[in-house]
């Protein structure tokens, strides 16, 4: 019981955090408008806020564990770079949806930096 509590707390925290700095995040970094917002730029920021709300839990909770979990049976199997690389795909990357991203001025790495070429992974 308690432990569910604590489960629903920190999803609700979570969601707040997207809810208020996410989209703050994108705008801030972004020019500032001439005058009022366009209906475009609050559908962006809407989209932005949307796409954060429902990707960080997934990422955080899902991928990234999910990763975590393959990369130790990787490693415990003797491959120790397909573990690292693994570990790092699921992990790192964005987390948060800006409205850069929608609008395609700014890459979204859903899973980090992208693979380096043939010569091993650092």
């Amino acid at each position: 019981m308690r432990r569910d509590r604590l489960q629903v707390s920190m999803v609700t925290l979570l969601v707040l955090g997207v809810l208020v700095g996410g989209p703050g995040i994108g705008w801030a970094q972004s020019e500032a408008p001439a005058g009022e917002l366009s209906a475009r730029q609050v559908v962006v920021g809407i989209g932005a806020a949307l796409g954060s709300i429902f990707y960080v839990p997934f990422k955080a909770l899902a991928i990234c564990p999910g990763m975590a979990l393959a990369s130790g049976v990787a490693y415990v199997n003797g491959n120790r770079l397909t573990a690292d690389h693994w570990l790092r795909v699921g992990c790192t990357g964005t987390y948060l949806v800006t409205p850069e991203m929608i609008r395609s001025q700014e890459s979204f790495l859903g899973g980090g930096r992208p693979l380096p070429p043939e010569g091993g992974l650092e």
